[in-house]
């Protein structure tokens, strides 16, 4: 029992460590990571279409509140914008502006960057099986609310 308890502490260190060192915390933007993955999320999400609160909330394993909150937030950034759903009014769909997409371009470019550099410290087999256990963990839906 105490093995597994080590385990799980040390992949939480390990986890931890690589967000901090991946994070696009270093970019010159005032955002904050969980926008920043709500940005990426709705330009990713439907290639640029808008998405629903719902969506968000589903994808980034949040409550709808907490998703409220940041586009509340990015809204007053004038980085995405609310739309009515023609078909049912009460659906908030959300959009980027154009500032948003520049944004999110800014951000993309950022990371690409940042992940190429990874790519040539680890090399090709270790950035492979990097690859295989992320898609693995992708597949891991363990979120708690």
């Amino acid at each position: 029992m105490q093995t597994a308890k080590k385990i799980v502490f040390e992949l939480q260190n390990v986890m931890s460590q690589f967000k901090r060192t991946m994070a696009l915390q270093h970019n010159h933007t005032k955002l904050k990571g969980a926008e920043k993955h709500i940005l990426f999320l709705i330009y990713e999400l439907k290639s640029g279409q808008p998405v629903t609160m719902s969506e968000i909330a589903e994808k980034t394993c949040v409550t709808l509140a907490a998703v409220t909150h940041q586009i509340n937030a990015m809204e007053k950034q004038g980085l995405l914008n609310r739309l009515s759903d023609k078909n049912d009014r009460r659906v908030t769909l959300i959009e980027l502006t154009k500032k948003g997409q520049v944004q999110v371009l800014k951000l993309k470019n950022e990371f690409t960057k940042k992940t190429q550099m990874l790519v040539n410290f680890l090399g090709e087999k270790d950035t492979k099986d990097l690859i295989r256990l992320i898609k693995k963990m992708s597949d891991f839906r363990g979120c708690v609310k």
